[in-house]
């Protein structure tokens, strides 16, 4: 992966291809609704209302399964049976145990809307998806095993083979699950079925789908991509993407609305900045509330061209606790998302008509 590191090419080393944000991305009915949704039913139904045009921006807040990205280890999709489908939990415990996929379902403790992103995602790529994710919290499982003193990493095993880990302090959040449900049904084959880890604000490498086996060591366990030299740590950076106009269009001139998504990691997003002059000067953009701490924001800017001619836009985004997107540099030109993720600031080149 070292000597071919586009996202494209990233996807093409892991096997599968990559299915992207639906663009351009709408905006559903009642726009700030799913905050404040207080029940499962809800969600679900406001999550089926379809799209609006939202002042000639149109964004899924909410990315459908079939529309979401997929990266796989191997080209292997595992069928797996949930009547004859066991989760075992192993290593540093009292009481070792394993659970069916009925009991997992019978300890549901979660329902979150979670934005996942692959590590190889390039700036502006369609690596990324936002979705309602329901289960059981990774901290409860591992509770009931008792486990013993001196647990350094939590080891996620995957049916296909694959396996990667998390600190173990970091397993005990409130906020990292075990996943069975997707957008309000069982996780797809490809997504998963039946179980995959869902650690919000780490990369996608680190959500281990297909889950069979969760272990916990006493040692730092590298998995198949730590090996190959990509980051152990696997934290999303702050991301910021136009997604209209796309770039090579034809703007006319008049009021024109520039609209996009943002995301940060584990801090979340509070500002976005648009700048219709190549980086010269930036200009604050709406910004939706986003429907979790976890989930991209939409976010949008009212553009009045003053005259015709070619613009760079770009945009930029500022999480919660004020720390600015990384503009990239030379070396993040070269590496592309290599071993941490991409870096820089996504740009559209458009000309106003």
């Amino acid at each position: 992966m070292k000597n071919d590191i586009s996202r494209r090419d990233f996807v093409r080393r892991v096997g599968l291809g990559t299915i992207g944000l639906g663009f351009g991305v709408s905006v559903f009915d009642g726009v700030f609704h799913y905050a404040e949704a207080l029940t499962e039913e809800q969600k679900h139904a406001m999550l089926m209302k379809g799209t609006v045009n939202f002042m000639g921006f149109t964004a899924k807040e909410i990315t459908p399964n079939e529309e979401f990205y997929i990266t796989t280890y191997s080209s292997k999709v595992p069928e797996i049976d949930a009547s004859s489908f066991r989760l075992r939990m192993e290593g540093m415990l009292y009481d070792p145990y394993s659970l069916n996929f009925n009991e997992l379902e019978a300890m549901k403790d979660v329902s979150e809307f979670i934005t996942l992103e692959c590590i190889g995602n390039s700036v502006g790529g369609d690596a990324i998806g936002n979705a309602l994710w329901e289960g059981v919290t990774l901290k409860k499982v591992i509770e009931r095993a008792s486990p013993k003193p001196g647990i350094v990493k939590t080891v996620f095993y995957a049916d296909d083979g694959y396996s990667d880990s998390i600190p173990y302090a970091l397993s005990l959040s409130e906020d990292v699950f075990l996943a069975f449900k997707m957008n309000g049904k069982l996780r797809p084959r490809e997504h998963g079925y039946p179980l995959r880890a869902v650690v919000p604000g780490i990369f996608g490498m680190k959500n281990v789908k297909w889950l069979s086996k969760i272990e916990l060591v006493n040692y730092d366990y590298k998995g198949y991509w730590e090996k190959e030299g990509w980051s152990d740590s696997s934290v999303i950076p702050t991301m910021s993407e136009i997604l209209m106009p796309m770039s090579g269009k034809q703007v006319p001139l008049r009021s024109y609305v520039i609209g996009g998504i943002a995301s940060s990691g584990r801090y979340g997003i509070s500002r976005v900045q648009v700048s219709l002059d190549d980086g010269s000067s930036w200009h604050d953009a709406v910004l939706k509330e986003p429907l979790s701490k976890w989930s991209w924001a939409v976010w949008s800017y009212d553009w009045k061209p003053a005259k015709r001619g070619k613009y760079t836009l770009k945009v930029r985004g500022i999480d919660r606790i004020g720390k600015m997107q990384e503009s990239g540099s030379i070396f993040s030109v070269i590496t592309r998302s290599y071993p941490n993720g991409s870096r820089g600031l996504h740009s559209v080149d458009v000309r106003v008509v």
